[in-house]
């Protein structure tokens, strides 16, 4: 009997991966929508023949010692817009996180620990316009010029982009 099972569950564990492995990077572009490699129209026809999407984008962060970090996202495309040539996904609000770069253990963690934290919409054209919560937070002691200024940069910016297709 425990023979048969280790049977059954070696013969349909591959069967399961390949349902969860489905998706491929279909095109690539640096944070200013330059083509990396793949193909934009390819990206297209697939969201234009409902194929599930994913959309992986780059930030470069720097630590108080000046050091850059290069972060590496991933998220469904929850919502897809085509204008002209370009593809816009709006992602799914998220719990907003934070990077501690002194900790590979814990180095991601919950900003405030409140759902709907942080909502973006990026595009092929590598800008990313994105919304916090509570983007004040931490601003203590700054003057309205300085959290003006960083407001403006951290709700509109640019990044690389990997934009993953499932096929059918």
């Amino acid at each position: 009997m425990k023979a048969n099972r280790l049977i059954l569950l070696l013969v349909l564990l591959p069967l399961l991966s390949l349902g969860q492995n489905n998706f491929s990077v279909v095109y690539e572009a640096d944070e200013n929508g330059k083509t990396i490699s793949g193909n934009l129209d390819t990206l297209r026809e697939s969201i234009q023949h409902g194929n599930p999407v994913r959309v992986g984008w780059l930030i470069k962060l720097q630590n108080f010692d000046k050091k850059v970090y290069t972060i590496e996202h991933w998220a469904d495309a929850g919502f897809l817009t085509i204008v002209n040539k370009h593809v816009y996904a709006q992602l799914k609000p998220i719990y907003e996180q934070g990077i501690n770069f002194e900790t590979q253990e814990s180095a991601v963690f919950l900003i405030d620990g409140k759902p709907n934290g942080w909502v973006s919409v990026i595009s092929t054209s590598g800008v990313m316009k994105q919304k916090f919560r509570d983007i004040l937070q931490g601003t203590e002691g700054m003057t309205k010029e300085e959290i003006d200024d960083m407001v403006k940069s951290l709700e509109t910016t640019r990044v690389a982009t990997k934009w993953a297709v499932q096929k059918s």
